[in-house]
């Protein structure tokens, strides 16, 4: 089945989007259900979809659900229908012996370990058929990416970062202490990881190639060539010296593997490495997640963040409401610029697509906005929205009317209009 029209047009923009160039528009990533209430691919997208998590071996199953869904949705712009095995975040440490524990919409891996004991068990690990999870991911990966061919794209799974890995062993205590008092232990056990890390990852991105179209993976940015993103969630605990000496060399050599790498630097406390990853030659882009509780990905609080990012040649990938699109393709370099989106409905999308695109910039919604802060107001009733388009000498129907009123009042609950 085709799950998206103009296929090849997206993937010849994304091809440039890649190179930092643009072909006829800047890039322009963006989801609608196509019923009410169907979310489609849009959860699949951000990690949302946790069946593998629960059911290790239930691919048909997944994928089974996957198709379903992405049938219900609309790939807008440069969105790639593409599945994510999703296993959780770091699955790698279940090749080297870490039993996954599913819970709380998410995957802990956890297998307590003393340092002297350490660099035995990661050596014993063997890439084989005998490995459990290697070979399961090599199972999964060869029936889903068969199974998909070229309608849609097989994703690489969440490997997670070399230290994060390490920390499913140490814990994030003794990792630090061995960091210290016995360095070289952390010296082998990263070798020894980072090799397997970097074998698992051609040998199923071979697999995906030999059916399939490009290369992906859980940040679900399609690209013709060989790219992960990569991280070291774990870095946020270390200073700059420290990110330096036992993080930055597996992140560069990762790099340097792929063809292109975008980084995830997530939280604020990982922002102190931003200059050292600015400065690698091999990273092609950041995607900066400010964490819980922060201003989100898209915000004006960021655009100095992003200006820098771009001023040091680099793509950027950044997920966002609606509201902020506009504003993000106005105020940064299009050229590498990944924006991404959720939309609705096709006439909220019609309202908020850039012009570029064929949309309004989202004028509307801002403008209702503009006059609800005029009057105090953060929210809007039925009355007040009917007052407004009378003023602004606008009829619609009573269903666009009832998907607008929604709109505006998210916007204003959840703050996230600037």
């Amino acid at each position: 089945m085709q799950y998206k029209e103009n296929l090849k047009e997206a993937k010849e923009r994304m091809k440039a989007w890649w190179d930092h160039e643009i072909i006829d528009r800047p890039v322009n990533c963006y989801y609608i259900p196509k019923k009410r209430g169907k979310m489609g691919a849009y959860l699949d997208m951000v990690g949302e979809d946790w069946f593998l998590a629960q059911n290790p071996d239930g691919i048909e199953e997944a994928l089974d659900g996957f198709e379903k869904r992405a049938a219900f949705a609309f790939f807008g712009g440069e969105a790639i229908p593409s599945y994510f095995p999703n296993y959780g975040p770091g699955i790698v440490a279940a090749i080297f012996g870490v039993e996954p524990k599913y819970g709380a919409s998410t995957v802990w891996f956890s297998r307590p370990t003393e340092p002297n004991e350490i660099i035995e068990i990661l050596e014993s690990v063997k890439l084989n058929q005998n490995n459990e999870w290697y070979s399961r991911l090599l199972r999964i990966t060869e029936y889903a990416a068969k199974r998909a061919g070229k309608n849609y794209q097989i994703s690489q799974s969440d490997f997670g970062g070399v230290l994060d890995i390490l920390s499913s062993f140490l814990g994030p205590t003794k990792l630090i202490l061995t960091m210290r008092k016995s360095p070289e232990i952390i010296d082998t056990c990263r070798a020894i990881i980072l090799e397997k890390l970097l074998k698992v990852y051609d040998d199923l991105q071979t697999i995906i190639e030999r059916y399939g179209d490009g290369c992906n993976c859980w940040l679900n940015v399609w690209c013709p060539k060989r790219w992960y993103a990569i991280q070291c969630d774990f870095s946020a605990m270390l200073n700059p010296k420290w990110f330096k000496r036992f993080a930055l060399p597996d992140i560069v050599t990762q790099a340097e593997h792929m063809d292109y790498a975008i980084y995830h630097l997530d939280g604020p406390d990982a922002l102190i490495h931003l200059d050292d990853l600015l400065e690698i030659p091999s990273i092609t882009g950041i995607q900066w997640v400010p964490g819980a509780g922060k201003s989100p990905m898209g915000s004006n609080t960021w655009m100095p963040l992003y200006k820098k990012i771009q001023m040091a040649g680099k793509n950027i990938v950044i997920d966002t409401s609606p509201e902020m699109v506009q504003s993000l393709y106005k105020n940064l370099d299009p050229k590498g610029l990944f924006v991404r989106t959720f939309y609705r409905s096709e006439y909220i999308a019609n309202i908020f697509l850039p012009s570029f695109m064929g949309g309004k910039d989202g004028k509307l919604i801002h403008d209702a906005i503009n006059w609800l802060k005029e009057q105090g107001k953060n929210k809007i009733t039925k009355e007040e929205l009917d007052n407004f388009l009378n003023n602004k000498k606008i009829e619609i129907n009573n269903k666009f009317k009832k998907e607008l009123y929604m709109e505006i009042n998210s916007a204003m609950l959840e703050k996230k209009y600037f």
